[in-house]
């Protein structure tokens, strides 16, 4: 027996003081209200209705559990309309991985909009670029750069984010602008080094439609692509990095410009990875809604940037995806 839809229908029938009129208020089959309320008396022990051929009234047993019944379905109502404000207004603490250029220069200039727009959240942004720890570090969510790590989690393309080929003017009117990517072995190169291998990261271009990857090596390089757009900047050679990394400085054209001709712009895939986390027992209402709305500032802002680099009339790739 379905007690809580039993104890709906006996108080229906006490407020409309007629089994018929109950059962056609609440879609109950014909006959079926009267077996019911027959089932929950048997299960109560006692008896809730006189009934008669002419009338019907409660017990004494009847008005006390009608009494308790419409407190407790209050509640329940109450309750379920509490759990569904939650799940379309999302609540609680939302921990999110970013890596740091990403959780800096695109996601924290559009977080004042976003939380005003989620008012009951808290968020909480690591900035790392290691494969994340969703159990141990009670992630919610992560947006991964490149190729993702064997890792039991779900995982979801939300974006790509091209990479720019760039130098100094100062740099280029000295040494000359590289025609080819073979080239780049007779330049200054500014590899990143990294953060896993200690290795410096290959150079990617697309020629011909093709990608083709470059070991660069230098007499100068960083892990922090902070500290290598500073050296760019200053002349110390060329730089390849997400086009985020270095687009303000591409879009004032008085620190670093494009090194045309090259060859075409690479794009990195953005890759997004999420898990959803009880911490000490608390529940998470609506967090899945909330770390999608998060994440989706990547791709725009990213879309954004592709803009702008079209208009600057940048190197455009050949719209290839992979």
């Amino acid at each position: 027996m379905d007690h809580l839809r039993a104890m709906r229908l006996f108080v229906r029938v006490a407020e409309l003081g007629s089994l018929t009129a109950a059962s056609t208020d609440l879609g109950f089959a014909r006959g079926a209200a009267s077996a019911t309320v027959a089932d929950l008396e048997r299960h109560l022990g006692v008896q809730l209705l006189e009934r008669t051929t002419r009338r019907m009234r409660l017990t004494e047993d009847g008005a006390r559990y009608l009494e308790r019944a419409r407190r407790i379905i209050a509640d329940v109502e109450d309750l379920e309309d509490e759990i569904g404000a939650a799940e379309r207004s999302p609540r609680g603490l939302l921990r999110v991985q970013l890596p740091p250029g990403i959780a800096r220069i695109i996601v924290a200039p559009a977080l004042p909009g976003f939380l005003a727009a989620h008012p009951e959240i808290e968020l909480e942004i690591l900035s790392r670029t290691d494969t994340p720890d969703f159990v141990g570090q009670r992630l919610d969510a992560a947006v991964l750069l490149g190729p993702l790590p064997e890792l039991d989690i779900v995982a979801r393309p939300i974006g790509q984010l091209p990479s720019l080929t760039v130098a100094a003017p100062a740099y280029l009117e000295l040494a000359g602008r590289p025609a080819h990517p073979d080239d780049l072995s007779g330049h200054a190169c500014i590899p990143i080094l990294s953060s896993r291998t200690g290795q410096p990261q290959p150079w990617r271009f697309r020629i011909d439609g093709r990608d083709t990857t470059f070991a660069v090596r230098g007499r100068l390089a960083f892990e922090a692509a902070e500290s290598a757009v500073a050296a760019a900047r200053s002349g110390a050679g060329i730089l390849q990095l997400a086009s985020y990394l270095i687009f303000e400085d591409v879009r004032t054209g008085r620190q670093v410009a494009d090194v045309r001709g090259v060859g075409e712009k690479h794009h990195h895939p953005v890759d997004a990875g999420g898990a959803t986390a009880v911490r000490g027992g608390a529940v998470l209402e609506g967090l899945d809604h909330a770390a999608e709305a998060l994440l989706h500032l990547v791709p725009a802002v990213a879309r954004q940037l592709e803009g702008l680099e079209h208009d600057l009339g940048l190197v455009v790739a050949d719209g290839t995806r992979h």
